[in-house]
């Protein structure tokens, strides 16, 4: 959003107000950052990106007039459909039954469907006279009651879907007529008329529509029983009862400075207004500026020429330079340094119902700015002059807020903020206050554990607990008055402190068995949480132990993790990557969770949740903020979309109409590959797809990201192909089916039976004939050829030795044969598996250790898309002949694993090894540098999972390569191109783990 940069005196009266003592503790009424923001490429070569225009039929697939033609865009793939000669698409629409009409130059017509479901462009041109079909550049297009409504330079054209007709000429001179649809109205607007309704072929006048003659009208909205009408050079007017009044002042202003060209209405009563030179203004009801949508906070462009809601209620925008899609109604908004806050935050505290955030920079709090922003995102404003720095931790205490520092504690009141002396030693990480002693603040440092006491209106340091371990991080007390804190490298440490402390006697330290890293502690009632890895643990406080808990297990299991949340309705949130919220299921918590996948961060540094059940997530990518108790948040996930299907070269279907069914066909025999692409119809992030054939598997394949799945070498039979999209929070699409047929060879046809019997009985007739006069014949000859017999009998016995010896040669290479991949010359799966088995019965007998490495090349798909299988083969190729020539042991296999994975077996190799060995490999792989414009580095490169193991009794191999998978999975996660092991233990921790696996 634009704004004036916030000057030295606001923010000075800002910070004395909020520093003033007293005043409400309650959350402001709104505190939203800015709507998350995607761009979009269509990853398509002959796209253009420029737009003109963008709608949506019932289903959900997008359809944006482009420059080279209509995209169409399915929340998977996308296809590029030609328009006409011009092949340019000014505009589009779409109708209730999902029709979609196009406007080009001299071009108006719709998509159609051909016989196989795969849309085409239908021209209408031919339905005008020929005096008429120069009628230029199409302006505008809406769907009418029975049709569309397409308006020209120099017409204003209806089709029903039968017949065109001509509702009314101009002289093609500006300013051209224009029509808007309304609800289920659509309005007309001449410089002549004024606004007039449209009705068939008619135009009936509008009571007080005249008032807006010779004043150019550019976009007409419903305004609660009214119109809101958009007048060029003029601003907002409202229309209602035969009156038109102005409306809005300060959305005025920006429609009537940055013109308006497109509109649309808000399911929640905001308008969301288009704009060719400012983006897009969002307006409430009410007619206050919610806040503007322009380059300035993410747009690619700020000249909008097209609107349209997807079905979760999110704002898509053609531009002339890209597409973009706004969450304008996620619970979702993120506050960063477009709304002026610096650095990572650190710290959050709500103090005299204000939120507090501290950062690297400094101290801020969330306000409005200046009033001349006219609402919109919260601004982070930085605090007075003399408030301090390096900002760790916040603690309102009464009414003042403790800020602890790199530099020591600042009390901060009334404006001002004093440095408690004493404390300058250390970096002070966590306040808490203790809630056996109000009076007295828990500090953790850098040098361990210290505390704070009030008297009076000051602060003063109190005592420090020598002997423990620094550099804590979170603090509790338990029942008892015990106080337990966790630090960033020894784990979790309790301190028994003696009565009358300090002064008093010693504190008593007690170390915590359980976890040895780096732990997060949370109070939620009588129980005292610690989250590390992908664990939470309970804590034992009379035994000093972290014990697991069956309440706790549905918490872990979801990736690392070392900060809980709870919440006001004992819901518990942690920072996964993604952030995600497990909600309270008697005593303990349910399996299922929200993820909040649309947050794109790696660190969640903060999880804060307050009374009202605001969320606020500090990460490495803003602040985020998530209103649980916002309604609607999640439209139901439809049915996913067949979009196309090829066999053997061959376009089955592709691109099917709305209401059309990819058709049923019938396949050749023992096809060799059937692709099948589907689309979700949906642009929610996180989602994944299942598969089933029918009749060949029992049950559903495993979740995959990717939008295709390749049947290969089919029997003949009858098939049913099952898809279904399942999203992130466990939502669940209704399925869809595709019935098919792979019919049987020639040779296995009824008609080939018959005539299979027929040539074996004549066969039979004429073999036994033959037979018999050859074998009178033979009886004459034979007393005389006995010699001759016996030596031709000699050299066949030679000859069939060398043949012998020829098949055993030809046997062995095709038993070599059979264990190399085809494409890259190495191992193939099966070679590797049987060398895998006997390396790990070897390894179980010696009791030396196998490491398996298993590499996935990053971003594969992305390369077959963008240059094609023929360069993904070719990269195969390059990468296994590295891989093949830098192993140095005689002893060591690479094998293609499958797709784009690669593996390698290591006898007699440890981890260390392994892993050093794998990361010569990823940099060989990288110094390649095989081109791939669609990676982030440009250049192909591969993730590594590695494991090794000790074999013992009773284990199968299978658990090594489970590891290896487990640990490039990791890898892939934590942004590839990189080598990730499970197991950084030495041999005996090794053995451990690899027992507790079995």
């Amino acid at each position: 959003m634009r704004s004036r940069p916030l000057t030295r005196l606001p923010c000075l009266l800002a910070g004395a107000l909020l520093f003033a003592g007293g005043g409400a503790s309650a959350a402001p009424s709104s505190e939203r950052g800015f709507p998350l923001i995607q761009t979009y490429e269509p990853a398509l070569q002959e796209a253009g990106t420029q737009s003109f225009g963008i709608t949506r039929d019932p289903r959900g697939v997008l359809y944006i007039a482009n420059i080279n033609g209509v995209l169409v865009y399915d929340g998977a793939w996308w296809r590029l459909i030609p328009v006409g000669k011009g092949k340019t698409a000014f505009r589009v629409a779409s109708d209730a039954e999902g029709r979609v009409a196009v406007g080009g130059n001299d071009e108006i017509g719709y998509l159609r469907p051909a016989a196989d479901g795969t849309l085409g462009y239908v021209s209408l041109v031919g339905l005008l006279p020929p005096e008429q079909r120069r009628f230029g550049q199409v302006l505008r297009l809406e769907p009418a009651a029975h049709g569309f409504v397409f308006t020209t330079v120099r017409s204003i054209l209806t089709w029903d879907g039968t017949r065109v007709a001509t509702v009314a000429t101009s002289s093609g001179e500006r300013p051209y007529p224009d029509v808007f649809r309304v609800g289920a109205d659509d309005f007309c607007w001449t410089a002549r008329d004024g606004i007039s309704r449209l009705e068939e072929t008619r135009l009936v006048p509008v009571p007080g529509g005249d008032a807006f003659r010779g004043r150019r009208v550019d976009q007409i909205l419903p305004a609660n029983g009214g119109l809101l009408v958009s007048v060029r050079g003029e601003g907002l007017f409202l229309l209602k009862a035969g009156t038109s009044s102005p409306f809005s002042p300060q959305g005025s202003r920006w429609a009537a400075a940055r013109r308006v060209l497109e509109g649309l209405p808000l399911p929640d009563g905001r308008w969301a207004l288009g704009s060719v030179l400012g983006g897009v203004l969002l307006l409430r009801p009410d007619g206050e500026v919610d806040q503007v949508i322009d380059s300035m906070v993410g747009l690619p462009d700020d000249f909008v020429s097209g609107l349209v809601l997807d079905r979760e209620g999110a704002l898509w925008i053609s531009l002339n330079n890209g597409l973009a899609r706004v969450e304008v109604a996620s619970p979702l908004s993120v506050i960063d340094r477009r709304s002026g806050l610096q650095g990572i935050v650190y710290a959050l505290a709500r103090h005299h119902g204000v939120l507090w955030l501290g950062t690297p920079a400094g101290l801020f709090t969330l306000g409005t700015g200046e009033p001349a922003a006219g609402g919109g995102p919260v601004r982070a404003l930085p605090a007075p002059p003399g408030m301090p720095t390096a900002v760790w931790s916040l603690l309102p205490a009464g009414d003042d807020l403790l800020v602890g520092t790199a530099f020591g504690v600042y009390q901060a009141h009334g404006g001002k903020a004093r440095l408690i002396p004493g404390t300058d030693q250390h970096t002070t990480f966590a306040l808490m206050r203790s809630g056996h002693d109000p009076e007295r603040v828990w500090m953790g440092t850098d040098g361990g554990i210290s505390a704070l006491r009030r008297e009076g209106a000051r602060w003063r340091l109190e005592g420090t607990i020598a002997d423990g371990p620094g550099d804590v991080r979170t603090i509790v007390e338990g029942g008892d008055g015990t106080l337990w804190y966790s630090t960033n490298s020894d784990g979790v440490v309790g301190v028994e402190l003696p009565a009358g402390w300090p002064g008093t006697g010693k504190p008593r330290l007690r170390r915590v068995r359980g976890l040895e890293e780096n732990a997060g502690l949370l109070r939620i009632g009588d129980r005292i949480l610690a989250a590390s890895d992908d664990k939470v643990l309970r804590l034992d406080e009379a035994k000093g132990e972290l014990v697991a808990d069956p309440d706790l297990a549905s918490l872990g299991g979801h990736g690392q993790l070392n900060r809980l949340a709870a919440g006001p309705g004992g819901e518990v949130w942690l920072n996964t990557t993604p952030p995600s919220m497990a909600p309270r299921a008697g005593r303990g918590w349910a399996r299922e969770r929200r993820s909040l996948v649309e947050i794109a961060a790696r660190d969640t540094e903060i999880l804060h949740v307050e009374p009202d059940g605001v969320v606020w997530l500090a990460t490495d990518k803003g602040l985020y903020r998530y209103e649980t108790t916002a309604p609607g948040r999640e439209a139901a996930l439809p049915a996913p979309l067949l979009a196309q299907g090829t066999a053997g070269g061959r376009t089955l279907f592709s691109g099917v109409a709305a209401g059309a069914r990819p058709p049923s066909v019938e396949l050749p025999p023992y096809l060799r590959r059937l692709r099948l692409e589907f689309a979700p119809l949906s642009f929610r992030a996180g989602l994944r797809y299942q598969t089933r054939l029918d009749p060949v598997d029992a049950d559903w394949s495993g979740l995959s990201p990717e939008p295709f799945t390749e049947l290969t070498r089919l029997p003949p039979g009858d098939y049913t192909f099952h898809v279904r999209t399942l999203g992130p929070n466990h939502e669940m699409a209704q399925e869809t089916s595709w019935p098919f047929r792979v019919r049987a060879p020639w040779y296995q046809a009824p008609w080939a039976f018959v005539l299979w019997i027929g040539l074996a009985l004549a066969a039979l007739t004429g073999y036994a004939r033959l037979r018999s006069r050859a074998l009178r014949q033979r009886a004459a000859r034979l007393e005389a050829r006995v010699a001759e017999q016996t030596l031709e009998l000699r050299h066949t016995v030679e000859e069939l030795r060398h043949a012998h010896s020829g098949l055993a040669a030809a046997n062995a290479r095709l038993e070599e044969l059979s264990l190399r991949d085809e494409l890259t010359g190495i191992a193939n799966r099966r070679h590797l598996q049987q060398v895998l088995d006997a390396e790990w019965d070897r390894a179980r007998r010696l009791g030396t250790p196998v490491a398996f490495i298993l590499l996935d090349l990053d971003f594969f798909k992305l390369l077959n898309d963008t240059r094609g299988h023929r360069e993904g083969d070719l990269c195969l190729q390059s990468v296994a002949a590295h891989l093949d020539k830098t192993l140095g042991r005689s002893g060591d296999l690479v094998a293609r694993y499958g797709g784009e994975e690669l593996a390698v077996l290591l006898p007699d190799t440890d981890l260390p090894g392994a892993r050093e060995l794998a990361e010569r490999l990823r940099g060989g792989i990288e110094r390649l540098a095989i081109p791939h414009a669609a990676a982030p580095l440009g250049h192909l490169t591969a993730s590594f999972g590695v494991a090794s193991m000790v074999p013992v009794a009773g284990q199968r191999p299978e658990i090594l390569v489970e590891a290896a998978d487990r640990a490039l999975y990791r890898a892939k996660t934590e942004g590839k191109n990189r080598v990730s092991t499970l197991w950084d233990e030495g041999p005996a921790a090794q053995l451990a783990a690899a027992r507790a696996g079995a």
